[in-house]
């Protein structure tokens, strides 16, 4: 990495120290400053002259500079890893169809045998965690630590407008699946299956529909 980015100078303007860490450097300067002023004024340290100060806080700007150099190359090696996990991820779980829908079928049966009323809780509590509106600095949170994970620069303006739209989005999918599964058990109910069906289509159904309380759909069939 250190040779690619002495050989390419695109890369090595990109992993730079950026806007936003040469301020971090700047207040990390000061309190260095200040801690060596203290430390003569304290006599733990013997007095320095104005360029020995200079020489000191020159020689830890230059080791904070090359810290964040290597903390942005890192982040850039991350985008690669994370990359590499993803796609053999994707590929296990491709090659693997039978332990997969063994998994679901595990899953769904866990999830079954809650009752209604912790169906209920559940999509309250998910919906309020990720929808609410005390949820915003919990997304602003997120979306930082993910930007400054691939060695982004931070841009609240972006994510702002990521904020303002996708919980947005996702409110309006959870409502209008649960608006079809409703609807589609009213139908179920007043129109009984027909006894020929497959089984896996009844349990691909009843996998669908395990979220949706049963005091929910009686009230909608009523209306």
């Amino acid at each position: 990495m250190c040779r690619y980015v002495k050989t390419v100078p695109l890369a090595a303007e990109m992993l730079d120290v950026r806007r936003s860490q040469k301020l971090e450097m700047f207040k990390e300067l000061n309190t260095e400053k200040a801690r060596l002023r203290f430390e003569m004024e304290i006599g733990k340290s013997p007095p320095l002259s104005d360029e020995e100060m200079w020489w000191e806080l020159r020689h830890k700007a230059l080791e904070l500079r090359d810290e964040w150099r290597l903390n942005n190359r890192r982040s850039f090696a991350n985008i690669l890893s994370d990359l590499i996990f993803g796609i053999s991820l994707f590929l296990l779980l491709y090659f693997n169809q039978a332990k997969v829908a063994l998994l679901k079928f595990t899953g769904y049966k866990i999830l079954n045998n809650i009752s209604d009323t912790g169906k209920a809780f559940l999509i309250i509590l998910i919906t309020d965690i990720f929808l609410g509106y005390h949820s915003e600095s919990g997304w602003q949170t997120v979306c930082e630590i993910v930007v400054e994970h691939y060695g982004l620069e931070v841009d609240q303006a972006a994510i702002t407008i990521f904020i303002c739209l996708v919980p947005v989005v996702m409110d309006a999918c959870v409502k209008l699946w649960i608006l079809r599964g409703t609807s589609v058990y009213s139908v179920v109910k007043s129109y009984p299956l027909n006894s020929n069906i497959h089984q896996s289509s009844t349990l691909d159904f009843r996998m669908m529909m395990w979220l949706v309380p049963s005091q929910l759909l009686s009230a909608d069939c009523e209306v």
